[in-house]
């Protein structure tokens, strides 16, 4: 009975242990399917968002710049493109510009017939005027405001019937010019008629100024209501021509040559930015209204129906139907993206200035932490003894790796900076510097770990046969360990690539040319981590570089890989130069 009870119980022992290990295994796989999920789920976005930025839908713009501005030839393609959309862009340029300056200026016609008229009654009446001048006290402007207001009836009558219609006449761009001169002839007709009135009797003083301030009262008082009015629908119609500009550029040579910025020069140069301002800056438009309380308030309206101008809407709806043939949206592979200079705060060209800064700024780290952290990394594994001293370096070492990486920036500023002077301002050396002492502590710790995991029969052997310390180390450690050191390295090496805070204070700058070799010790440099965070939180126009924000992020992450992935392969063959 012992005996058939002990096998049971070593079978259940057997069963459990089984279920165990399946269990540990599933738990395993599981964790890996989740982290390869949580991986895919941060990469995926990235990757997408990031090709975006060198492959896309471009438009005309885009063709635009690179021929203007980076001196490339355009292809036969590209030559079609501008000279179909040029064509496509003419009758709406001419329908805005019909628009703001109409052919047909009946409406001024019809205010200087009703100007000279009330003019000439004016005259007519100027004994009235005198009788007037002789009452005392606010009789006298009294009487004559109510004269005014008589004798330019018919002006302002004719004014307000042709303002009433402007907006659905498409006259309101036009019509404040002319309002704006009727001032001047009202300015002109008070002086007249004092000249006319003096030559009667001798005015004096005050009698010139009730005169010239209340004869042409009433229709002063209603031009600038209207004008105000007009340039209230004015100032959304400039809103309007604000974003069609923004889409499409400036429409003539001469406005692109006065234009101070390069984002004033071009329209949308890709499609999905154009659909974009499209949609919210010209089909939608924000407008300023004031309410009855005088309190301005700002509204989003559609353009369509805000508008009741049918010249303005037959512009919206040419823009609308013909959006294709004005930007001309076609398939790109902007290779430059990688490799040409930033325009106008990254809003054009490409990123090859901050690819290069990243390059300086990393081998400039590695060149100077690496020797270092593997000689210290030799001193700790094979000559240390041990002792207070040693136990007091390695509590050293370790502290500074969980130093956090801006305390090391300002480090590099008051110290190397502004102290040791190693430049006199912010350099790519100053950054490699600092970057050099924040991975030195990863790189001591790591390559003593590949040293110390080296089998002690090594150094044993390399011993019996004759060979010195220093000459084993050089000879077969430093070579067993080597694969695993170098993994440390490159690790190290991702790092300084990715570190913003330290170069911040030491390096890096926001904007500026690629630098020559001869440049990297006294001037500061682009760099990617910089300007990936430059770019997403102080950057005006973020939301239109988003895809330079994700084209800098997918190309740091592909230098990180890529380091990666030399390591590995790089130690796979010295593992295997080692076995064999």
């Amino acid at each position: 009975m012992d005996r058939i009870g002990g096998k049971c119980e070593k079978k259940m022992n057997n069963t459990l242990r089984k279920a165990l290990d399946k269990s540990f295994t599933v738990v395993s796989y599981a964790s890996l399917a989740g982290i390869s999920l949580a991986v895919a789920l941060f990469l995926i976005p990235i990757i997408y968002n990031g090709i975006g930025a060198f492959i896309f839908s471009a438009t005309v713009e885009h063709d635009k710049f690179l021929v203007e501005n980076l001196n490339r030839s355009p292809t036969p393609a590209e030559e079609n493109y501008i000279k179909l959309s040029n064509a496509a862009r003419k009758p709406l340029y001419k329908m805005m510009s019909e628009y703001e300056c109409p052919t047909d200026m009946g409406f001024a016609k019809r205010i200087n017939l009703a100007f000279d008229s009330a003019f000439k009654e004016m005259n007519k009446h100027s004994d009235l005027l005198l009788s007037f001048l002789d009452l005392k006290g606010n009789e006298r402007v009294e009487k004559i405001r109510e004269l005014s207001e008589k004798l330019w009836s018919p002006y302002v009558e004719t004014l307000k019937d042709i303002v009433s219609n402007a907006q659905e006449d498409g006259t309101s761009f036009a019509l404040i010019n002319i309002l704006q001169s009727q001032r001047d002839r009202l300015s002109e007709a008070s002086r007249d008629e004092i000249k006319t009135l003096n030559q009667i009797k001798k005015l004096t003083f005050t009698q010139r100024s009730i005169i010239r301030r209340n004869i042409t009262l009433v229709p002063n008082t209603y031009i600038g209501e209207a004008i105000s009015i007009l340039e209230e629908r004015n100032a959304a119609y400039e809103t309007l021509k604000s974003g069609i500009r923004e889409l499409l550029g400036p429409p003539d040579i001469k406005s692109k040559e006065a234009s101070k910025l390069m984002r004033q020069r071009y329209g949308q140069t890709r499609t999905d930015m154009a659909k974009r301002v499209l949609r919210e800056n010209v089909l939608e438009i924000t407008i300023k209204t004031t309410n009855p309380d005088a309190h301005e308030t700002v509204k989003r309206v559609k353009s369509a129906e805000y508008f009741k101008d049918p010249k303005i809407k037959a512009i919206l709806a040419y823009i609308e139907d013909n959006f294709d043939s004005m930007l001309q949206p076609h398939a790109t592979l902007y290779w430059g993206f990688f490799f040409d200079d930033p325009y106008d705060s990254n809003i054009f060209g490409g990123i090859w200035p901050m690819i290069l800064g990243t390059f300086y700024l990393t081998l400039g780290s590695m060149l100077i932490a690496a020797p270092l952290g593997i000689v210290a990394s030799i001193y700790f594994s094979e000559y240390s003894k041990g002792g207070k001293i040693i136990g007091f370096l390695r509590i050293c070492v370790g502290t500074l790796a969980g130093v956090p990486s801006i305390v090391f920036g300002l480090f590099g500023l008051a110290f190397l900076i502004n102290t040791v002077k190693i430049s006199d301002g912010k350099s790519a050396f100053a950054g490699s510097v600092t970057l050099s002492i924040l991975i030195l502590p990863t790189i001591i710790k790591s390559c003593e770990e590949a040293l110390k995991a080296v089998p002690n029969s090594y150094r044993e052997a390399a011993l019996s046969l004759g060979a010195g310390k220093w000459k084993s180390i050089c000879t077969v450690i430093l070579p067993a360990a080597l694969p695993a050191m170098l993994t440390g390295i490159i690790i190290s090496m991702g790092r300084a690539a990715g570190e913003t805070a330290p170069i911040i204070f030491t390096a890096a700058t926001s904007t500026g040319a690629a630098l020559a070799i001869s440049e990297i010790f006294t001037q500061p440099t682009p760099a990617l981590p910089w300007n990936i965070y430059n770019i997403c939180s102080e950057h005006e126009m973020a939301e239109r570089v988003s895809h330079v924000q994700y084209g800098m992020v997918l190309t740091l992450i592909a230098i990180v890989l890529a380091l990666n992935a030399i390591a590995i392969v790089i130690r796979a063959k010295l593992q295997k130069k080692i076995g064999n």
